[in-house]
């Protein structure tokens, strides 16, 4: 027969396969046989939460854990009963008992203020905190302020970057704040209406650089580059469990979806179109090749006569008489060279 020791081991190979069924039947083994050891209840709490729908199971569990820890001296007391009450606030927030988790997060903050989720779930739960209801009414929407449920973000992504951008006008830096952590982005904003916007990813699809990630506050946007870890890694997803993919339709927190690649696409026609002269000389060449041959004929007198100062398309009228040479204000006309018709009428000369 396995021991409690072995099947605790067996069971965390299968956390960290992410076959928390299996898990769960081995911590459930592992306990029956040993019901005395904190640690037990502690996996056993985090795979009910990673199994989702099991809050009240994985709470009962990290409370199991505090009682031990407290009935019982251990060497690192500190330490377990720091993740005991992490594990339980998690469990909380789940509940959506924000205020109570806010309570044990920050215990265990005092007992291991280095825990790196830390900061992540405290923001995460004072961020619910205030969506919370408050006494004194906040300016209307018809006033100009911006509201959380009204800000959106998207996020798109090259060979080395992820880019998340919340669309938010006129901010000042000083009222942003950008948290990183490997698997995380919690990003936190002071709205006019006195309220923060917030936006907490965690855990990300995949890992990060922090220190070599960075975010701009631009006129528009809040723009945030999260450095793949992976670099040429296409993610999926932005946020959760993901596997690498090679989809060009890239993934948007926008109610509708788009297609990243597609966009490239249109922005690049858009740059390659001519301005300028460039511009019109080139809608002067469509007008002529969609024309008829009476506006044709229209189009090359009055553009030759004219010295090019004219071009019209109502052969009627150009065909009364010769159609005059009128240089804009303080310019002099110049006499059409056969290479500006064969530009603006290549047509003509197509034998």
């Amino acid at each position: 027969m396995a021991s409690a020791e072995l099947l605790y081991k067996q069971a965390n190979d299968a956390f960290f396969e992410d076959d928390y069924d299996e898990a769960l039947e081995l911590y459930n083994k592992a306990i029956d046989l040993d019901a005395t050891n904190p640690e037990y209840f502690l996996k056993r709490s985090a795979t009910y939460q990673k199994m989702k729908k099991k809050g009240k199971e994985s709470l009962a569990d990290a409370e199991k854990a505090l009682s031990l820890i407290e009935s019982n001296e251990h060497t690192e007391q500190d330490s377990i009963k720091a993740k005991a009450l992490l594990r339980k606030g998690i469990a909380l927030f789940e509940l959506k008992n924000y205020q109570e988790a806010k309570k044990s997060l920050e215990s265990s903050k005092e007992l291991n203020p280095n825990e790196k989720s830390l900061a992540t779930w405290l923001k995460k739960t004072e961020a619910e905190l205030e969506k919370i209801p408050k006494p004194t009414p906040t300016p209307p929407d018809s006033a100009g302020f911006l509201s959380q449920s009204r800000v959106r973000h998207e996020w798109y992504q090259n060979d080395n970057f992820v880019i998340v951008s919340i669309f938010i006008k006129n901010v000042k830096k000083e009222t942003v704040d950008v948290y990183m952590t490997e698997k995380s982005l919690s990003v936190t904003v002071k709205l006019p209406t006195g309220s923060d916007y917030s936006l907490e990813l965690e855990p990300l699809a995949h890992e990060i650089v922090p220190k070599e990630s960075k975010y701009e506050v631009l006129s528009t946007k809040i723009e945030i580059k999260l450095k793949k870890a992976n670099a040429g890694a296409k993610w999926g997803v932005l946020e959760g469990e993901d596997a690498v993919v090679g989809s060009v339709a890239y993934p948007s927190s926008a109610k509708r979806a788009k297609n990243w690649d597609a966009l490239e696409k249109e922005i690049s026609k858009e740059q390659e179109k001519p301005e300028g002269e460039a511009a019109l000389n080139s809608l002067f060449q469509q007008l002529y090749k969609d024309a008829d041959d009476d506006t044709k004929r229209a189009m090359l007198k009055s553009y030759t006569e004219s010295s090019g100062t004219c071009l019209s398309t109502n052969w009627g009228e150009v065909s009364k008489g010769n159609v005059e040479t009128k240089p804009p204000e303080g310019m002099i006309a110049k006499k059409v060279k056969s290479a500006n018709l064969k530009f603006f009428f290549p047509s003509l000369f197509f034998f």
